[in-house]
């Protein structure tokens, strides 16, 4: 596990007042012509000034350009990795072996607690895939989530990452069901629900946003359910409203307490934007966060913030 850092957390005193900081921050960072110039030593700043572990992945689609800081640190992915179960359920239904279409039936077993809204459902209504995508994706619901992994395996998941060329993006297990995994019981000691790099979280969605995933049709569906997701706290947070923004986002604590007997916040999110002129992908993930609130007032969900709106100054700059 990454070493944590020592330095205190920031204090904040309400977001209306942390916003508009970030903001100026951002607006600072041009040259003498004013014209738009990130400061890339200023993500830089920002990621050591964190009280835990930040890492960031993007890349401009439409030039090449990306930015990498701590982009190949391991780190626990939280609910981001439920967007391998996406693309595993739309490979299975692109070879014919599972269609979308496939009702799945709800028992009260099934049902686990933590974000959705299947758990406060009567037991023995049936639900199709699709339907069990659009919850898992768009709600982060852990029961849907549970029910598509059990449907299309683990294993099947994870073979899927590792074709694609995603060495260290891996699925442990259903959620809920900590110290028993499915594969690697070790990492999933200390990564939990699953792990991921910046790097190949950001290459994951690259892969859906040009059809690489899976194909054209399923990267086009991928994209419309990742831009229904409902948590827009983090990378579209401070971006300008004419953008649509497709993410997933992960909320957890760490499995295991650093030096300081402290078990940190885990706060992530992965996501494609586009616009007029824009295309990019970026993946911000923080670990061991001192500040362990829930709420959008985090402070690795107001970092993930800060660093969504300075990435995209840098990739609309003139």
């Amino acid at each position: 596990m990454p070493r944590m850092s020592r330095k205190a957390r920031p204090q904040y005193s309400d977001a209306v007042h942390v916003l508009v900081a970030l903001v100026f921050l951002v607006a600072q960072q041009s040259t003498a012509a004013g014209q738009p110039r990130m400061n890339l030593e200023g993500l830089h700043n920002a990621i050591k000034s964190f009280d835990g572990v930040a890492g960031l992945a993007a890349r401009n689609l439409l030039t090449g350009e990306e930015i990498v800081i701590n982009a190949d640190a391991r780190f626990p992915t939280a609910s981001v990795i439920k967007t391998a179960v996406m693309v595993e359920a739309h490979h299975q239904a692109s070879r014919g072996t599972l269609a979308l279409d496939t009702t799945l039936p709800l028992h009260q077993a099934d049902k686990v607690g933590g974000s959705g809204v299947l758990h406060g459902l009567s037991a023995g209504i049936v639900l199709p895939v699709r339907d069990l995508i659009h919850l898992m994706m768009v709600v982060s619901d852990n029961t849907a989530t549970n029910l598509l992994v059990n449907r299309l395996g683990t294993k099947n998941v994870d073979a899927r990452l590792v074709a694609l060329g995603l060495a260290h993006t891996k699925l442990f297990r259903p959620t809920f069901r900590d110290g028993k995994a499915d594969i690697f019981p070790e990492l999933e000691k200390e990564f939990g629900l699953g792990m991921s790099t910046p790097r190949e979280m950001a290459k994951l969605m690259e892969l859906i946003a040009t059809g690489g995933a899976v194909d054209q049709g399923a990267s086009t569906a991928m994209l419309e359910t990742l831009r229904r997701q409902q948590d827009r706290a983090m990378i579209p947070r401070l971006l300008p409203g004419n953008l649509q923004v497709g993410n997933k986002t992960g909320t957890d604590s760490e499995k295991l307490a650093d030096e300081r007997g402290r078990r940190g916040a885990i706060r992530v999110d992965a996501g494609i934007v586009t616009g007029d002129g824009v295309r990019y992908v970026i993946a911000v993930f923080t670990r061991g966060g001192g500040d362990t609130r829930g709420g959008v007032d985090n402070a690795g969900v107001l970092l993930g913030a800060q660093l969504s709106r300075m990435v995209y100054e840098q990739f609309t700059r003139k």
